[in-house]
C-alpha cells in the first residue's frame, strides 16, 4: 500500500471521528455534510498536511460524489404527491399552498438579487443568485420532519411538497441557467434540454420491462440492479456532458427515475445506495469542498460584512412567503415552517462552485454563500423545533 492510500484513508477515519464527535453537540442537531465540510476546512488550514497526490484523489471523487448526491436527492422525490388528484379530501389543497408560497420566494430572490447584484462589487449575475437564494435542502428538512411527527400531518405535507418543488425547479434552471451561460446560442440551449425528453421517455420504457417475466428475471437480485442503476447514472451523465447539459441534472433525473418506477428490491437498493453515497462518496465531496474553501478570501473587512447580510436575506426570502402557511396552521407554525425551510446546504454548495467556475459570481461571494449555507444548517433545525414545540 503506497503513501498515497495510506493518507487517504487516514482522511477517512479522522474525518469520520470527527463528524461524529461534533455530531454530539447538545442542541446544534448539527448534519453529518456540516461535520465534514467543517473537517475539509481544517484540511485547508494544514491539520494534515496532504500532497498533489492526495488532494486529487479527493477532488476527483468528490466530483463522483456530487453526482450521487444529486442522483439521492432524486431518489427522495415522491412523483405522487405531485398530483392534484392525491389531495383530494383535503381541508385545503397543500401543493397548491406549497406552489404559491416558492413562486414568492423566486420573485422576492429576484428583487433582492438585483440590489445585491448593484452593490456587490465584482460581476454578479442576479439569476444566479436568485436560484441560489431559492433553494432548500430536502436532506435535512425530511429527517426533521420525521424526528419531530410532522411529516404526516397537512403541515408537515405542505413542508415536504415545497422543499420537493424547490429542489426540482432550482435544479433545472439551474441547469438551464448554466447551459445558457455558457454556449449562448439558441441551437445549444436547446440541445441541452435534450436530457429532459430522454428521461420521460426512459420511464414507459421500464415500466414496459416489467411486463415481461424473462426481461425481470433477467435484471436479477438487488445487487445486480445496484449495478445496473450506477450504469444508467453513467449514461444520463454522459448524454448531458454530450449535449451541453449539466450531469448533475442527469444523476438527479435518474434518481427520479428509479424514485417512480415500483419494482422487486426496491427499498433494498435504495438502502444500497444511501449507504454508498451517505458513508463514503458524499462526505469526500463535502470534504473536498472545504478542502477548496479559500478563508483568505474572507480576511477583508470588505467580504466580511456579506456574510450576515447573505444571512439575512436567506432567512427573509423564507421567513416571508412562509406567512401564506399562517391562514391554516397559525402564527408559530408558519413562522417554525419558514426557518426550517431556510436551511440549505447540498445544492447550494455545489451551484455556488459552478457559478465561480462560469463567472456568474465572484469567489469571495461564493464562499460567503457556503457559509451562510451552513449556518442555516446549524439554525433552522433549532428554531424550527422550539417554534413549533410552542404550539404543541
Amino acid at each position: 500500500m503506497n503513501n498515497t492510500i495510506e493518507m487517504f484513508l487516514l482522511v477517512l477515519s479522522a474525518s469520520f471521528v470527527f463528524t461524529a464527535l461534533l455530531s454530539r453537540i447538545p442542541l446544534l442537531r448539527l448534519p453529518t455534510a456540516v461535520g465534514y465540510l467543517l473537517f475539509g476546512v481544517l484540511l485547508h488550514m494544514g491539520v494534515i498536511h496532504l500532497g498533489d497526490e492526495e488532494m486529487r484523489w479527493l477532488t476527483e471523487l468528490g466530483d463522483f460524489g456530487l453526482l450521487f448526491l444529486m442522483f439521492l436527492s432524486g431518489l427522495e422525490v415522491d412523483v405522487s404527491v405531485l398530483r392534484p388528484d392525491s389531495w383530494r379530501g383535503a381541508s385545503f389543497n397543500p401543493l397548491t399552498v406549497a406552489s404559491m408560497a416558492f413562486l414568492v420566494t423566486l420573485l422576492l430572490s429576484y428583487a433582492i438579487s438585483l440590489v445585491v447584484a448593484f452593490l456587490a462589487p465584482g460581476h454578479v449575475n442576479p439569476w444566479m443568485l436568485t436560484l441560489l437564494f431559492s433553494t432548500t435542502s430536502l436532506g435535512i428538512i425530511l429527517p426533521i420532519l420525521e424526528e419531530t411527527d410532522v411529516l404526516h400531518t397537512e403541515f408537515g405535507q405542505v413542508l415536504l411538497l415545497y422543499a420537493l418543488l424547490a429542489d426540482l425547479c432550482t435544479m433545472l434552471l439551474i441547469t438551464l441557467f448554466i447551459s445558457a451561460r455558457t454556449s449562448g446560442t439558441l441551437l445549444d440551449f436547446i440541445t441541452a434540454l435534450f436530457l429532459i425528453p430522454i428521461a420521460m421517455a426512459t420511464y414507459p420504457v421500464l415500466r414496459l420491462i416489467r411486463r415481461f417475466p424473462f426481461l425481470r428475471n433477467f435484471a436479477g437480485d438487488v445487487q445486480n440492479r445496484m449495478r445496473a442503476v450506477v450504469a444508467l447514472l453513467a449514461a444520463f451523465c454522459a448524454i448531458a456532458e454530450f449535449s451541453g447539459s449539466e450531469p448533475i441534472l442527469g444523476s438527479f433525473l435518474v434518481g427520479i427515475l428509479v424514485a417512480a418506477i415500483p419494482f422487486a428490491y426496491k427499498e433494498r437498493l435504495r438502502e444500497y445506495s444511501h449507504g454508498i453515497g451517505y458513508g463514503f462518496l458524499i462526505p469526500v465531496f463535502f470534504i473536498s469542498v472545504g478542502l477548496n474553501f479559500d478563508t483568505a478570501v474572507l480576511r477583508q473587512p470588505s467580504s466580511l460584512i456579506w456574510v450576515p447580510l447573505l444571512l439575512v436575506i436567506a432567512f427573509v426570502v423564507k421567513l416571508v412567503p412562509s406567512f401564506l402557511f399562517k391562514r391554516y396552521f397559525g402564527r408559530n407554525n408558519a413562522l417554525a415552517g419558514g426557518f426550517l425551510l431556510s436551511a440549505r446546504l447540498s445544492l447550494i454548495v455545489a451551484a455556488a462552485d459552478i457559478g465561480v467556475r462560469i463567472g456568474a459570481l465572484p469567489e469571495f461571494l461564493s464562499e460567503a454563500i457556503i457559509i451562510v449555507a451552513v449556518a442555516t444548517c446549524l439554525v433552522a433545525p433549532i428554531l424550527f423545533v422550539t417554534l413549533h414545540r410552542s404550539t404543541a
